[in-house]
């Protein structure tokens, strides 16, 4: 059970695996929470705030984001319940349109989603650990990448090892999160009584304007990206015990979690230092402690953003690697990345290949805001497809075991969709220019399929003869 036989194909539909089921569903659950939970909640909440003016918007905003989220998840659900194997997006994708459209997602997550998340939450831990690092010494540009370097490399030897120990990081880094963060909603909940900073909590003129729902809808772009990874166990539904159970039930449970988590902390934001505080705010986390306990309430959430964002690359580099994986697996991608170690049953040369890349951009990474942001409109594009190859499923594959059907279907993925081709069309427009990189480096993955796929008969003819 060393490697995968050079023809090899994956039944999608199967539970046949060489991996080693090793994912509980804890782990299954805290790969969703940990996903999510990362730098969002810290940046987000002040962004919100800015755009929507009171606290009642400012909850409701979350609130409408998260019952969006929960359209998608759980029409996510159904699709992992239906197809438990390593690669998430790309098998579902694959199997409803073809292997082009599967590749698409895999080339874009190659060049631009998957090694710049890495990277890009690498450097915000190492960031975050230089609150410590300048009380005692200069912390320079080159020291600060090369943590996010040994960040990255310990936690790629771990999932190396075993996706047992990824997921024990995994389990241990988001209990501590969640539990750093219900510690300041304690605090703001017991020591501020006074409720005075939640006014005003709805605007003095209750007219709804074109103006007013414009901004409202610019703060739930925020809002809406802190609740992305609700996937993110999809990618592993292959080392995952009992994957047609756990993998749509931590999708919903970890949704749920977090869910409950974001307003509990937004509201001990909104209590502590008013929507304006919020709004003003750099480190709003950072501030609202400040206020409750002085100034060891800011090393603590200092603390908390460095545990939140070292798990958050672990999900990364539990989950990212997977996606090559199956692409090579699919022979869309090199047959060595599709290799399992013979002792610990891991896609280890993957997981490698993965954390070279996230190295490569915590090297060369120019703004990494504006890749990030490169890359929306083309994740849009998939999670919309995704999403909507439920109704395609339900029509091609009525007759495969539905240990989860979709909650509200089909109400809710079409409402999933709907929203999801608004904020398609919103990003492009108010952003086209970055938006149009990563949708051209997506439409480049056209040729190069084209190139790959000429190869590969080329090779094989070759050797027929």
């Amino acid at each position: 059970m060393s490697d995968v036989r050079e023809d090899a194909r994956t039944d999608s539909f199967g539970e046949e695996t060489e991996l080693r089921r090793d994912l509980g569903p804890v782990s299954a659950t805290t790969v969703i929470v940990g996903s999510i939970i990362g730098s969002g909640i810290f940046a987000g909440p002040a962004i919100v705030a800015g755009y929507v003016g009171t606290s009642g918007w400012n909850l409701l905003v979350w609130v409408i984001c998260a019952f969006m989220a929960f359209c998608g998840a759980v029409t996510f659900a159904e699709l992992g319940g239906i197809m438990p194997r390593s690669g998430g997006l790309f098998v579902f994708l694959r199997e409803a349109y073809g292997r082009l459209w599967g590749f698409l997602f895999g080339w874009t997550s190659l060049l631009v989603i998957r090694p710049a998340d890495l990277a890009a939450i690498s450097i915000v831990f190492a960031t975050y650990l230089g609150y410590y690092v300048t009380q005692f010494s200069p912390y320079p540009d080159w020291a600060m990448r090369g943590v996010a370097i040994i960040v990255l490399i310990i936690l790629a030897f771990i999932n190396y090892l075993g996706v047992r120990f990824g997921g024990l990081v995994q389990n241990l880094s988001s209990f501590l999160k969640v539990g750093g963060l219900l510690l300041m909603v304690g605090l703001a909940f017991g020591i501020t009584p006074d409720a005075s900073n939640f006014e005003p909590a709805w605007p003095s003129d209750s007219t709804l304007t074109i103006g007013f729902l414009s901004m409202v809808s610019l703060g739930m772009v925020a809002s809406f990206g802190a609740y992305d990874g609700w996937d993110a166990s999809t990618y592993v539904a292959e080392e995952i015990k009992n994957p047609r159970r756990w993998v749509p039930l931590s999708i919903i449970l970890g949704l749920a979690i977090t869910t409950v988590v974001y307003l509990l902390v937004n509201s001990s934001y909104l209590l502590v230092l008013s929507n304006t505080g919020v709004a003003e705010s750099e480190r709003v986390a950072s501030e609202t402690m400040q206020q409750l306990i002085g100034p060891i309430g800011a090393a603590f959430i200092a603390a908390t953003a460095m545990i939140s964002t070292f798990g958050t690359v672990n999900a990364g580099i539990l989950t990212g690697p997977r996606v090559f994986f199956a692409m090579a697996r699919e022979k869309m991608f090199f047959s060595w990345v599709a290799r399992v170690h013979p002792r610990y049953r891991t896609p280890s040369n993957a997981v490698v290949f993965m954390a070279a890349l996230g190295i490569l951009y915590i090297v060369f990474l120019g703004e990494w805001g504006s890749i990030i942001a490169a890359r929306t409109g083309s994740l849009w594009l998939f999670y919309i497809t995704t999403t909507f190859s439920v109704f395609i499923f339900r029509r091609t594959r009525p007759n495969v075991p539905r240990p989860y059907r979709t909650f509200g279907y089909p109400v809710t993925p079409a409402i999933f969709v709907l929203i999801g081709v608004i904020f398609f069309v919103s990003i492009t427009v108010s952003n086209p220019g970055q938006t149009l990189i990563g949708l051209t480096i997506t439409a480049l993955g056209i040729p190069a399929y084209w190139i790959w796929t000429r190869s590969r008969r080329t090779e094989n003819s070759g050797q027929d003869s």
